[in-house]
């Protein structure tokens, strides 16, 4: 079984607001996110290992999906995450859409950026009929 790319005192350093209550779910989503990152760049290991990627980036994604999952809450203000919000008075009303309802793992357009490409990029070709 391969290490996980971050450690629960990794994700402490990068968010200092980790609930004490919340460091299990944490340390299981942070081995998530691992398995997650690990099989969309099966190479990802050998690139750090060879130096064309610093290790502290897939650390740095893994920790940021786990930030995404985990962020708590507040009642009173709109959900991080939250992808569009309303607030009204009076007989208006308040609302908005969640962009990561189920608290789920994902990588951002940036986090992709980061890690690279995988394979190579496709290149364009021509077909030329009949010969």
């Amino acid at each position: 079984m391969a290490a996980d790319y971050a450690s629960l005192e990794d994700l402490k350093e990068h968010w200092s607001a980790l609930p004490a209550e919340d460091e299990s779910e944490a340390q299981q989503k942070l081995h998530e996110a691992s398995v997650e990152v690990r099989g969309l760049y099966p190479d990802l290991d050998a690139r750090i290992a060879g130096g064309s990627l610093d290790s502290d980036v897939p650390k740095l994604v893994v920790c940021r999906m786990v930030k995404r999952a985990l962020e708590p809450r507040d009642e009173n203000a709109p959900p991080a995450g939250t992808e569009s919000f309303q607030v009204g008075a009076g007989p208006f009303t308040m609302g908005g859409k969640i962009a990561n309802p189920d608290d789920a793992l994902y990588l951002t357009a940036a986090d992709k950026r980061l890690l690279g490409r995988s394979r190579p990029k496709a290149k364009a070709w021509t077909i030329h009929p009949g010969g």
